[in-house]
């Protein structure tokens, strides 16, 4: 992939991040569709496979979002989202393999990791104007 298109792909999520940020949730789902592809496209997914991915990301993104609102200890939290890791990671590998199951969860905290980077820095930005 070049760095172009890698760029142009974390631009856009940071955007859609920035736009849910501020109120226009009215679409949810497209952060949740801009992770997919950075992720399919990080682990270099055929696109028979992130076919069949797809359906169990929406759903590991989505128990992983209940989550916070049924638990408020954090080490229930925790441990909860490692259940759901460890379900989907088989569901996952039965796909695409073991290696690549778990550099899903590698891709996803670089993918968090970016966001939040982004944000940091528009929020310095936005404090010097």
């Amino acid at each position: 992939m070049t760095r172009f298109s890698r760029l142009a792909l974390v631009f856009a999520a940071f955007l859609m991040l920035h736009f849910s940020i501020y109120g226009q949730q009215k679409h949810p789902s497209k952060l949740d569709d801009v992770f997919f592809e950075y992720v399919s496209k990080t682990l270099e997914l055929k696109p028979s496979d992130a076919a069949q991915m797809r359906p169990l990301v929406k759903k590991y993104l989505n128990e992983r979002k209940k989550v916070y609102s049924k638990f408020s200890d954090p080490l229930e939290r925790e441990q909860e989202i490692l259940n759901i890791k460890l379900s989907s990671r088989k569901e996952m590998a039965a796909i695409i393999g073991i290696q690549k199951a778990n550099a899903f969860f590698s891709s996803e905290q670089s993918f968090r990791r970016k966001v939040r980077e982004e944000l940091k820095q528009r929020t310095e930005e936005q404090k010097k104007n």
